[in-house]
């Protein structure tokens, strides 16, 4: 009997299985991002090619002010592809603008310099850059390079404090710094300048207007170039402003297109996608997305990129586990899987019946001859009491058993009839071709939680019908300060009910894990810490076998 008891625990486990999850992210076209992605060995392949032929020009370059301008070409294609080689780069530019005492190309590498800096969360060190710029000595354009890369520094350092109340006050610097750039007299086709006055109408909530302006100086560039991406990036973050989630995750894919297509691995546009995608279920887009900006933060160096994709991470990578685990399984096979089950139950409740049946029979033998040896012990005196309350305990015990197997068979008719329900509810979503009724329907996990509850709920009551005490006589095995405190409504607890299957023979944490729907480091986590807590530590789990016996 102990083997159908273990049987019926697995086909009851069987149905409160969770179903798969189902993708999103339907109705936008992800191909050309996709096929960027699968393209990056060759765009970076291409991207080293001109890093080399830079590098062989500056070996030929003759003079300071020719070395100077290889170096700072080689620059402008690390900046936002790897920062060390760029820190570099910015570092030796420095060092030729000192030795030809040129003030213009000075300021221009200390930009860079702040710049670079601010893209690696160096914020500290970016200030000290800037601070080191005698303002009144840049030309008109520097002034406003200037202005630009104080506010970029600004939107690091706000990025980087993001959910304290540090941000209220650089958000207020930003808004003085960038009215500081659009007020520098430069031509109004300035890049930097037009840039700034976008944001300024932002500032004054005016997003469609940034928008237009945005939209009119695209047109000067094209897609892999670092503006494109910046410009593009930007009018997703206004269009999101607007509540236009459409044309934001539109504008968010060229701006990830033109970081991959340029090999601009200073970015966030791939990661932004990844995580709306997850937040619409797409999880299995969401994870290979966020992979790939991960490596990029990781190639590039920056630790604030690598710190905002840690909060996000976790929870794709989990959610991708979990969704790879059950992509195999389609509806028709759950539909298939669902009957299965009902069989094997159909088939269990027989095989149970059929034993009852035989067990009541043999009962009857029993009865019978229990009587015929009350009547040869009437002539006994004292033992005939002795051997009449041994018998009244047998009867106990099989009166027992007979309800642990009558409350088994209710709830596997139960689950029965639950499980015949939910597949015919099923098949008429799946008949009628009311597909997102049924997929919402094979999402849930309703049924499975409320079977759950009903199993464990049954397994208790009929557990402690037997061994009452048990939880008691636990206790007595257990130090003072490590015993199991009883729930209210006299419910086992997680590990009671540990030690409650290895008390019916169920030793292996495999099973143990399967019956009770936990990991295995969770049941070999909590049998350890039930053995620490032990008074006899070696043979805790032996005296468990042997109570009430």
């Amino acid at each position: 009997m102990k083997i159908w008891n273990r049987v019926l625990l697995l086909l009851s486990v069987l149905t409160i299985q969770a179903l798969p999850a189902v993708g999103a992210g339907e109705g936008i076209d992800f191909h050309r991002l996709d096929s960027l992605i699968e393209a990056q060995p060759r765009l970076v392949a291409e991207k080293e090619s001109r890093i080399t032929a830079i590098k062989a020009g500056l070996y030929k370059a003759r003079g300071d002010r020719e070395r100077y301008a290889q170096v700072n070409r080689l620059f402008e294609e690390y900046s936002a592809y790897q920062y060390d080689s760029a820190r570099a780069c910015v570092g030796e530019c420095l060092r030729l603008a000192r030795v030809m005492n040129d003030e213009v190309l000075l300021n221009d590498s200390r930009l860079n310099l702040a710049h670079i800096l601010s893209t690696s969360c160096l914020m500290g060190e970016a200030s000290a850059a800037l601070a080191q710029i005698d303002t009144t000595r840049l030309t008109p354009d520097q002034l406003v390079r200037y202005h630009r890369t104080r506010v970029n520094l600004l939107i690091y350092q706000a990025e980087y404090v993001q959910g304290t109340d540090y941000v209220k006050d650089y958000v207020r610097q930003l808004v003085d710094a960038r009215r500081a750039a659009a007020a520098i007299n430069v031509p109004h086709d300035n890049e930097n300048y037009l840039l700034t006055q976008a944001e300024c109408l932002a500032d004054s909530n005016q997003p469609r207007q940034a928008i237009s302006l945005l939209e009119g100086m695209i047109k000067r560039y094209h897609s892999g170039q670092r503006l494109y991406s910046i410009i593009t990036s930007m009018i997703s973050f206004y269009y999101s402003q607007l509540g236009d989630k459409q044309e934001q995750m539109r504008y968010l894919i060229m701006s990830a297109e033109s970081d991959l297509e340029g090999c601009i691995r200073e970015n966030t546009s791939l990661r932004t996608i990844a995580d709306r995608l997850f937040d619409e279920g797409d999880i299995d887009r969401a994870y290979r997305y966020m992979r790939v900006a991960v490596d990029d933060a990781n190639f590039y160096g920056t630790r604030l990129r690598n710190i905002q994709a840690s909060h996000i991470v976790p929870k794709i990578l989990d959610a991708y586990q979990t969704n790879q685990e059950r992509n195999h399984r389609n509806m028709m096979w759950l539909l298939a899987i669902m009957s299965l089950i009902s069989l094997l139950l159909v088939v269990g409740v027989i095989a149970i019946y059929q034993l009852l049946k035989r067990y009541r029979r043999l009962n009857e033998q029993k009865v019978a001859i229990n009587e015929q040896l009350r009547q040869v012990n009437a002539r006994l005196g004292d033992t005939v009491g002795q051997l009449n309350e041994s018998n009244g305990l047998l009867r106990e015990r099989e009166k027992i058993k007979e309800e642990y197997i009558a409350r088994f068979l209710t709830l596997s008719s139960r689950f029965i009839d639950r499980g015949e329900e939910q597949r015919k509810a099923l098949y008429r979503l799946f008949r009628d071709r009311k597909h997102e009724d049924l997929l919402r329907e094979l999402k849930s996990t309703h049924h499975g939680n409320e079977n759950a509850r009903l199993f464990y709920e049954n397994f208790d009551n009929a557990f402690l019908n037997i061994y009452p005490t048990f939880v008691d006589e636990v206790n007595n095995l257990l130090q003072e300060g490590g015993k199991i405190e009883v729930r209210q409504g006299k419910r086992l607890t997680t590990e009671s009910r540990v030690l409650a299957l290895i008390r019916l023979g169920i030793t292996d944490n495999q099973s143990i894990a399967n019956i009770l729907r936990a990991s295995l480091t969770t049941i070999y986590t909590y049998r350890s810490k039930l053995k620490a807590r032990a008074i006899s530590k070696d043979d805790f789990e032996d005296q468990v076998k042997v109570i009430d016996r």
